[in-house]
Parts: structure tokens; C-alpha cells; sequence
């Protein structure tokens, strides 16, 4: 039996999207000439049980997930609330969308960790939204589960992720329902920094602490050879391969687990790519803009 709240996949790419600026390669040059090729920076819809309407990051492509997510025949879905895991560009560049400019939306609830909240608040843009009362910024603690609206059938809780923190924390945020609990993890700098920050010897383990039913992680890259030109060490994620090297195959009480904020780089984007299909072989997912999970 589920409570009635549904997620839905907004976004599954990288915070440039697919096609990402600038970029000539083959994937980003297919999607500019074809609209479903296209995937926007990973969000995530998630409608409560009392039909209330939350998401969580806020990305440039605001307008195409809000389609995305809405019924057909409905009027477009507007989020009440917007939960951010760290302020990395792609997870908050859709922040002014709620400004005066575009949507002039009033009192949206903005939940962040105590030290993004801080951050946050101090951009001349962000201080001026809330001046307008477009938005109101709460700070919540990491490990204290809250319901981003009274009575809405789940709760959100932060947890903390090593990641680059030139502009503050990075975490991981969980959907608990009443009979699941979805991990989203679109970030961090490696397992190995994850796992002993948790103090914990595999990935099994990390995910047994809070009780994870179903996990959207990290799978920028597929490996470390894929940007030619470029450092990836100043941009750490662990790989796809080294996730699947932890992992393994998929046993009978693994979570669901499907890969997010893929980078246009990565031949996993292409479905026929033999790398998706060893994800696939090995019992695990990509993850699909447009998916609806239940809790």
C-alpha cells in the first residue's frame, strides 16, 4: 500500500543539461536538432498526499519540468515549496524564475541547510526576492526529518555529502514516506570520501543507515577519460564503472538504484550504448526525465 505521494523525475542531466553551451559534440549536436533528445538538469516533483506540490532543486529549465510534471489537461503545476541539496549552479539557476520577471510568485518556501541558507541569503538577487516576499529561506538541520508543508504525507530530511564546498555545504536529501524511503543523491566527490565519512565499509551499508528503498545517485561520468582537455580531478564524482565495481550485481534486498546528473559526455545517455546495457545487465537503472516513483 502506498500514502499517495508520487515523485516524479524532472531532470536526469548534469547541471549544463543536454545540449550543454558551447559544447560540439556529438550527443549536444543531435539534441539541438531533436527536442527528445534533450535532458534538463536532475529535479525532482514530488506531489503529498494532501495534493500539495514540492520540488526539489530549481533549475534554468523551470518551465519544461513544470510541463513535465504536470497532469495532462491541468493548468501547470506551481511548487509551494523548493528544497535545494547545495548551490551549485544547475540546482538553483532557476531561482529568479519565481522573481518579478517571470512568475512574480509570492511567499514560496525555500528549505536549505544552515549554512546554504546563510549563503544563500547574501546574494544582492536572492535578498531582493525576498524583500519582494517572492520567497521565504528556512534553515533545517541535517538529520531532523521535516514536512515541507503540514500534512503533505512524507518528509524530507538533509543529510551531509563530501563535495566541493567553495560555496557551501553539499547533501543528499531524503523522501520519507510511510512505507518507502528515496535516497537523492546527485553529488559527491567519491565513495571512498562518502564511506568514511559514515564511517561505513560498503555501499550496502551507507544505504541500510537511513533505511533506503530506492536511490537516484551520482553518475556523472561513465569513467575518467571522458573529457579530453579538461581536469576532471577539479570536478570529482565517482564514475559510473566505480559504482558498479562497488555494487556489483543487484541481490534480492538491494534498493532500487538508478544513476542521475549525467553529464553529456557520458554514453550512457544513449540507450543503445553497450555501458547502459552493462548497468542494465548488473540489475540497475538509468534514471528517465518523466519517471514516477511512489512512496
Amino acid at each position: 500500500m502506498t500514502s499517495g505521494v508520487s515523485v516524479t523525475i524532472l531532470g536526469t542531466a548534469q547541471d549544463g543539461g543536454i545540449p550543454q553551451s558551447g559544447c560540439s559534440c556529438r550527443t549536444c549536436m543531435e539534441a539541438h536538432k531533436d527536442f527528445k533528445l534533450r535532458k534538463y538538469p536532475v529535479c525532482l516533483g514530488v506531489i503529498g498526499s494532501d495534493g500539495s506540490k514540492h520540488i526539489i532543486e530549481i533549475t534554468k529549465n523551470l518551465s519544461e519540468q513544470l510541463m513535465i510534471w504536470t497532469t495532462i489537461g491541468k493548468e501547470i503545476f506551481i511548487p509551494e515549496t523548493v528544497s535545494i541539496s547545495h548551490l551549485h549552479l544547475g540546482h538553483i539557476e532557476g531561482i529568479g524564475q519565481f522573481g518579478k520577471p517571470v512568475m512574480g510568485l509570492k511567499k514560496i518556501d525555500i528549505f536549505l541547510s544552515r549554512e546554504n541558507k546563510k549563503n544563500f541569503d547574501n546574494r544582492s538577487d536572492i535578498r531582493l526576492m525576498i524583500e519582494d516576499d517572492n520567497i521565504r529561506t528556512h534553515a533545517k538541520e541535517f538529520y531532523q526529518p521535516f514536512e515541507p508543508k503540514e500534512g503533505c504525507g512524507f518528509s524530507l530530511q538533509f543529510i551531509p555529502i563530501p563535495h566541493r564546498s567553495e560555496l557551501g555545504d553539499t547533501s543528499a536529501i531524503i523522501i520519507n514516506g510511510k512505507e518507502r524511503n528515496i535516497l537523492f543523491m546527485p553529488d559527491q566527490d567519491s565513495w571512498e570520501k562518502t564511506l568514511e565519512y559514515y564511517s561505513k565499509d560498503n555501499v550496502r551499508d551507507f544505504f541500510r543507515i537511513f533505511d533506503i528503498d530506492e536511490a537516484l545517485i551520482d553518475g556523472t561520468f561513465w569513467s575518467m577519460e571522458e573529457l579530453p582537455g579538461r581536469n576532471i580531478s577539479e570536478i570529482p564524482h565517482p564514475t559510473i564503472q566505480d559504482s558498479l565495481q562497488l555494487l556489483g550485481k543487484k541481490m534480492e534486498d538491494d534498493p532500487e538504484i538508478s544513476f542521475l546528473h549525467l553529464n553529456h559526455s557520458n554514453p550512457v545517455n544513449d540507450i543503445n550504448s553497450k555501458q547502459r546495457k552493462i548497468v542494465e545487465l548488473n540489475g540497475w537503472k538509468i534514471a528517465e526525465m518523466g519517471n514516477v516513483l511512489t512512496l
